[in-house]
C-alpha cells in the first residue's frame, strides 16, 4: 500500500457550496450577551490544493469564491463545512456555549 493510497480524500469537490464553520469569540466575556458571534460566509469551491508543512505532513486547502466577492481565497479544509450543515452547526454552537 503506497502513501498516496492511504491519504484521505478531500471532503469537498470543485463546485460544492461551502460555508465557514461557525465560531464564537469568548475572550473575557462571561455574559452571553457580551460574546461576539461571527457570521459565516457562504461560497463555492473553485480549486483543491495540498500543501506540505515544514514537518512533512500534508494539509488540504480549498480555494473558495465567497458570495459577493470576485476573487477566491484559500482556506484549510477543516475550517469549512457544507453549506447545508451550517444551520445545525450554528445551533450546536449556541447550545454548547451559552
Amino acid at each position: 500500500m503506497t502513501k498516496e493510497s492511504r491519504r484521505t480524500p478531500f471532503k469537498f469537490a470543485v463546485g460544492d457550496r461551502v460555508a465557514e464553520k461557525p465560531r464564537i469569540h469568548l475572550g473575557i466575556a462571561v455574559k452571553p450577551e457580551n460574546q461576539r458571534r461571527y457570521s459565516s460566509r457562504i461560497g463555492t469551491v473553485t480549486e483543491l490544493r495540498t500543501k506540505t508543512r515544514k514537518d512533512g505532513h500534508q494539509r488540504k486547502y480549498l480555494a473558495v469564491r465567497w458570495d459577493g466577492f470576485n476573487s477566491s481565497s484559500e482556506h484549510d479544509q477543516m475550517r469549512v463545512c457544507a453549506a447545508m450543515e451550517l444551520k445545525s452547526l450554528e445551533e450546536d454552537l449556541i447550545l454548547n456555549h451559552d
